[in-house]
């Protein structure tokens, strides 16, 4: 059996589900009834984990605890391009025959294979619902209690279906295993998945008489008594659906969950339980922090280049060479004796432009000298021009030109030499080596913390005791630069509640505490996705009335624990499944600058048994 095969961890457990299901596959391979035309094909079994569950993105499903097999027909494909990968994590039924094989076997089986079938490849596809229900009903024979060989309880088996092999297009079906403390199987719950779209608009879905009608006709005995719940799921911004916060993008989700659903596709009551998940990434160009990220990232490059010697510097060409921009900077305390933080000047256009940069992230206007230059030295093309810089500034710090003022927490050392001139002891640094690069990140770090710092606090999200744990006088120039990276993705989170949200401030405050505590107590993380509930305001409901649902979902449950049987409609923008998908036709498909987009039925039908 190959290694792969398995899940990792507890592997004692997988030990006897290994020799579980060989039991299982060998009964498959021989089936009963003398029913040999069904194994004229091969087929493979998977282990999958729980991230590739059928029904992950399909419902709130808590007792996904496990891996699950999943069950496919093997078929041999000619391929202009054959590569030498195999299957990882697969078991072949033929392999069963006659027992195990050492993996050294099946090393030199395929490799013949490979060698005799020149040009073929491998491919996994689905089988028909007649296999599938054939494959589902010895996997429950092989469990129930009843029969003399019953087996322990083992992953659930599930098979994906050609749904054009039923009416229903069936997709998946699977069945899940109950056991006691003891490990002793007591019943089974069996699924059945199907998958409509793309459907052009909300005239082509059932109404919830239909649905319900639907439900009802599966239980028995008959019982009116049925409870339904609605979910919904919308996209303000990023993938759209939540199975995607694997994408390199920022992405703000509402979700919404409600009692008592009175037509299909009805928007989230006003009592509706309301959550919004976030994932900050920094990097997106459309995120008003975005310069603010450019130049975190210039700090980075040259923290990081203290430690391997290498810098990148700016490529770009500067229409005034930057020691004339610095000279002229150091003219302008010389002449005026100006002895107060120079204002901030917006070098880039593009930045006076940008109305949601301006109004959501106001730029600072109290930097203090070391500050100010470090916005001058941004722009430095290489080695020399930033030794010619600082020698300019340090000739006329010792001179005595200029007394320029420097914030009392700014620790820098460029910030020393400026409180030492003040008392005409300065000594000029030798400037060679990684000094000049060293001076220049401090101040980039003391400038950018002083950033951050300066809009949490305006905005009054949170304290500077609060942030103290971010604004270390004692830490390495890693160590803030990991800690600034932490607060630049508070920052993107809450400049896109700004954004697209409008949040209340005490939910920005919350969110703000939220990812404060996460952050001190975890690595830095961009994929890190926060959730924070939400009432149902009047920022949530301007989503709801402006936007289609991304998901929308019924759960229908009847009956008690012994006979508990369970429907579920989802209606998504997105198919769940490709092999399901029908041709598309002239319908762009999840097309974002669309006002409407094509719909796709999902449903499950779930019924649970408990063996007698």
């Amino acid at each position: 059996m190959p290694a792969a095969m398995m899940v990792p961890e507890e592997e004692n457990q997988e030990e006897m589900d290994n020799e579980d299901l060989e039991t299982l596959l060998q009964r498959l391979k021989c089936g009963k009834n003398g029913d040999s035309e069904l194994f004229q094909d091969e087929y493979r079994i998977q282990l999958l984990p729980k991230s590739q569950h059928p029904l992950c993105n399909l419902t709130d499903r808590t007792a996904q605890k496990g891996s699950i097999y999943l069950l496919q027909r093997e078929l041999q494909v000619f391929s202009e391009h054959v590569t030498s990968e195999s299957l990882e994590g697969v078991m072949d039924m033929n392999s069963l025959q006659g027992g195990m094989e050492t993996d050294e076997m099946n090393d030199s089986t395929k490799d013949e294979s490979m060698e005799d079938k020149p040009g073929m490849v491998t491919e996994l596809h689905p089988v028909s619902v007649k296999e599938a229900r054939y494959f589902l009903s010895l996997y429950a024979m092989a469990h129930n209690p009843a029969a003399a060989d019953a087996q322990p309880a083992v992953f659930p088996l599930w098979v994906k279906v050609e749904v054009q092999s039923s009416r229903e297009r069936v997709c998946y079906m699977g069945s899940e295993l109950h056991s006691n403390r003891k490990g002793q199987v007591t019943g089974m719950s069996t699924f059945t998945v199907t998958a409509k779209g793309p459907l052009p608009t909300s005239a082509n879905l059932p109404t919830l008489d239909v649905l319900q009608k639907r439900h009802r006709a599966r239980v028995f005995p008959p019982n009116n008594n049925v409870v339904n719940r609605g979910f919904a799921q919308y996209d303000v911004f990023g993938t759209g659906s939540q199975d995607a916060t694997g994408d390199n993008q920022t992405s703000v989700l509402i979700e919404c969950s409600w009692k008592d659903v009175t037509s299909v596709l009805q928007l989230p009551p006003y009592n509706s339980d309301t959550v919004m998940h976030i994932r900050a990434v920094p990097g997106d160009m459309k995120s008003a922090a975005y310069n603010i990220y450019r130049e975190l990232q210039t700090l980075t490059g040259f923290v990081e280049g203290l430690k391997t010697g290498e810098v990148l510097w700016c490529l770009e060409e500067n229409a005034t060479p930057l020691t004339t921009t610095v000279n002229n900077f150091i003219q302008e305390f010389t002449e005026l004796h100006v002895k107060k933080p120079a204002i901030q000047k917006v070098q880039n256009e593009a930045d006076i432009n940008s109305p949601m940069h301006s109004m959501l992230l106001p730029p600072r206007k109290d930097l203090d000298f070391t500050e100010a230059l470090w916005e001058k030295l941004l722009g430095c093309s290489g080695y020399q021009e930033l030794l010619d810089c600082l020698h300019l500034v340090c000739t006329a710090l010792q001179q005595g030109k200029i007394q320029p003022m420097v914030h009392r927490s700014n620790q820098s050392e460029l910030a020393c030499l400026v409180r030492e001139s003040f008392k005409g002891t300065m000594r000029a640094p030798e400037l060679d080596g990684s000094l000049p690069v060293r001076l220049l990140a401090e101040i980039g770090v003391e400038k950018m913390k002083r950033d951050y710092t300066h809009f949490f606090i305006a905005e009054e999200l949170t304290t500077l005791s609060q942030l103290s744990a971010y604004l270390k006088t004692d830490a390495s120039l890693e160590d803030d630069l990991t800690l600034l990276h932490k607060l630049h993705v508070i920052l993107e989170m809450v400049a896109a509640c700004k954004a697209f949200l409008d949040l209340p401030h005490e939910n920005l405050r919350t969110l703000l505490g939220m990812a404060l505590q996460h952050y001190g107590n975890h690595p830095h993380d961009d994929g890190h996705t926060f959730q924070l509930p939400l009432s149902a305001g009047a920022c949530v409901k301007r989503v709801y009335e402006r936007s289609q649902a991304a998901m929308w979902r019924l759960e229908q449950m009847s009956g008690g624990k012994e006979d508990q049987v369970t429907s579920v409609s989802q209606i998504s923008t997105r198919p769940l499944y490709e092999h399901a998908v029908c041709a598309l036709g002239d319908m762009t498909l999840g097309d974002p600058m669309a006002d409407t987009q094509p719909y796709f039925l999902t449903t499950v039908q779930q019924s649970r048994v408990y063996f007698t």
